[in-house]
């Protein structure tokens, strides 16, 4: 018996919707708003044209939309499409756990990229409002309980097997799978979805941003598996070869939200800048400074964060020269620097004329990475850095920060996220569509279906 499993299953399928609280409705709300926005500002990117073609010549009987059009594919390609959209821009949420997360933030899983596979599996089945709702509740938490307990990144893994497991449980729950046939999901999720970390280290490529919404994919794919009768190896975890002996980690899971326990998506990290979110605080920092230093003046920049937050120069040598925009958004200096002499992070930092610039790249190469070990020990419930900058004058200053705006130390307010949202949407859908999606995302437990909403997704020229 794998206990593993075994709890996973009976927590997706004993969860009703009426015994999740307010406040975790509210949570899933307001990550769904968070995730159409990112969504959307990624319509006109010509990677995420080329998913819409693939997508477009697959025909279903069981079809799902692509987001931003009319057209319907298979439900594992929307899931795929629609989820690189929502991740594309590095601006969807995340999360770390807690201060008492035995795992002590070593991945940050992205829990956003499973919204593709569940809005996909809502559509199918025809659920409402309120089956989306549940079903993100239940893969926030999922993916919440893998982030507290399971060492991956260090490792040499990356994360999209927690996607895979998170969405073959939600939308194995859409598709009204037995508990025993959700066991089965998960070890057709865990068992064939290993991926290498590779995917985020050195020169980063297309892949950083579609790997989590492909183990998303591939979860629904699970679900769909199950449902017809196919079985999966019984000990996937904890079997001699199973997940736990690949990361030579033995975990347990632990309490799952409800009754008086608060669910994981109440705790979710939002993004206030599109970038990797273990940067938001120097590159806040930086933001904040740009008033009080003088870019030319600065000698030397020393940037002390915990190990696993910013590399070094020796052991990530391209994120001081980066090459693409996924290396862009992954470049602690280069997002330093061009916060200090462009004085915001927009869609051009991630243009070739600005992470090319010369300008930029000189003060990049003043810019020091240095472990500071006593601080990985707060992380991630207290996201630190400190800056040490000399000046050309010889005189040193001492700059510290904590917590970015969207963390749950520092959350963003509604008011804040609907802010995001029209920021994002407003050079692609028309302004009154705006508040017609926020709306409709505030009172989605109302919806009897999701055409209306996706409807509001298509610009008007498609």
């Amino acid at each position: 018996m794998d206990n593993t499993i075994n709890g996973l299953a009976r927590f997706a399928s004993s969860l009703q919707y009426e015994a999740i609280g307010p406040a975790a409705i509210h949570a899933a709300k307001r990550s769904i708003l968070d995730s159409l926005g990112c969504a959307v500002s990624s319509f006109k990117e010509e990677p995420i044209v080329a998913l819409r073609r693939i997508a477009a010549r697959i025909k279903s009987d069981a079809p799902a939309t692509v987001f931003g059009t009319r057209s319907q594919t298979s439900s594992d390609l929307a899931a795929f499409v629609n989820g690189s959209m929502i991740r594309f821009s590095d601006f969807s949420d995340d999360y770390f756990g807690t201060q008492h997360s035995p795992a002590r933030g070593d991945v940050g899983p992205h829990p956003s990229d499973t919204l593709g596979g569940i809005i996909a599996a809502a559509e199918t089945v025809g659920a409402g409002g309120k089956g989306l709702l549940l079903g993100t509740v239940i893969a926030y938490e999922v993916d919440g309980q893998f982030a507290e307990q399971v060492v991956l990144r260090s490792n040499g893994w990356d994360y999209p097997i927690l996607h895979a497991i998170a969405t073959a449980l939600a939308a194995g729950r859409l598709f009204g799978l037995s508990e025993k046939q959700l066991a089965e999901a998960v070890r057709l999720a865990a068992t064939p979805n290993v991926s290498l970390g590779e995917t985020r280290f050195g020169e980063l490529s297309h892949w950083k941003s579609f790997a989590g919404p492909n183990g998303s994919r591939n979860g629904l794919f699970a679900a769909q598996l199950a449902g017809e009768g196919i079985t999966g190896p019984e000990l996937a975890f904890e079997g001699r070869r199973g997940f736990m002996r690949q990361l030579n980690s033995k975990f347990a899971l632990g309490e799952f939200g409800g009754a008086d326990l608060p669910f994981r998506i109440e705790r979710t990290y939002f993004k206030s800048l599109p970038l990797r979110y273990e940067l938001q605080t120097p590159v806040e920092l930086a933001l904040r400074l740009r008033s009080q230093l003088d870019a030319d003046e600065i000698s030397t920049l020393r940037v002390f964060m915990d190990e696993r937050s910013l590399a070094t120069r020796e052991n990530d040598p391209k994120l001081w020269n980066p090459m693409t925009r996924e290396t862009a958004d992954h470049s602690g200096p280069y997002l330093i620097a061009a916060a200090m002499i462009d004085g915001e992070i927009s869609h051009a930092t991630f243009t070739e004329r600005r992470f090319r610039d010369p300008t930029i790249l000189a003060l990049v190469d003043r810019i020091e990475a240095v472990p500071d070990h006593s601080l990985q020990a707060h992380f991630p419930w207290r996201m630190m850095c400190r800056f040490e900058v000399t000046l050309r004058s010889g005189e040193t200053r001492v700059f510290e920060h904590e917590n970015p705006k969207g963390h749950p130390q520092n959350p963003m307010s509604d008011a804040d996220l609907e802010k995001k949202f029209l920021g994002q949407i407003a050079d692609i859908l028309p302004s009154q569509r705006g508040p017609e999606i926020i709306d409709r995302v505030w009172t989605l437990d109302q919806a009897a279906g999701l055409d209306k909403l996706l409807g509001l997704l298509v610009p008007v020229s498609d």
